[in-house]
């Protein structure tokens, strides 16, 4: 549920009441930022890859869990926000550990084209339009969401500007919403 100061931004239906119609709220005590959903969804599903390809031996029991959560998420999209405070120490743990990793593969291909998601079974027949229209998204912006979801889960992200919000995954990188 939604809790602390965020709770105000929400409707009954758990769906964002403030419209960034393309944002996720990513939101961890009382410190968030916001997500471009596409990013977002590249990034969690990616996660959610690396997470079922772990060895039998090293995944965490929460891992299947995990799994579907982190999909669900990416089909979603703007729907609802990601809540870290809802993930006991082994999610967070596993979250951010397979998100950094999702991160660093992405980085290794040079970011993820339409044709590449357009293969991606989890996304069924919405596949061909979740980039919405992009032939390709970067990694840089991929890779500095990562970052700052390890940077929000351990309370370190920089403070945006008095009165306004980062905005993270965007084509052109990290941005300052609101104000």
């Amino acid at each position: 549920m939604f809790a602390g100061p965020w709770a105000k931004m929400c409707t009954g239906s758990g769906r964002l009441g403030v419209a960034l119609s393309k944002s996720v709220a990513v939101i961890s005590g009382d410190e968030m930022f916001w997500a471009y959903d596409v990013a977002l969804g590249v990034l969690f599903i990616e996660a959610a890859r690396v997470g079922a390809e772990m060895p039998a031996d090293l995944r965490p029991s929460c891992r299947p869990e995990l799994e579907r959560d982190l999909r669900a998420h990416a089909l979603v999209g703007s729907g609802f926000a990601v809540l870290l405070d809802d993930f006991d120490v082994e999610r967070r743990q596993a979250l951010l550990s397979c998100v950094r990793e999702a991160a660093r593969r992405i980085e290794a291909r040079g970011g993820v084209s339409r044709d590449e998601v357009s293969t991606w079974p989890e996304l069924e027949e919405s596949a061909t339009g979740f980039l919405r229209g992009a032939e390709h998204m970067a990694a840089a912006p991929l890779v500095e969401l990562a970052k700052a979801l390890e940077d929000l889960a351990a309370g370190a992200l920089p403070p945006a500007p008095a009165g306004r919000r980062w905005y993270y995954g965007t084509p052109e990188g990290r941005i300052v919403q609101g104000g």
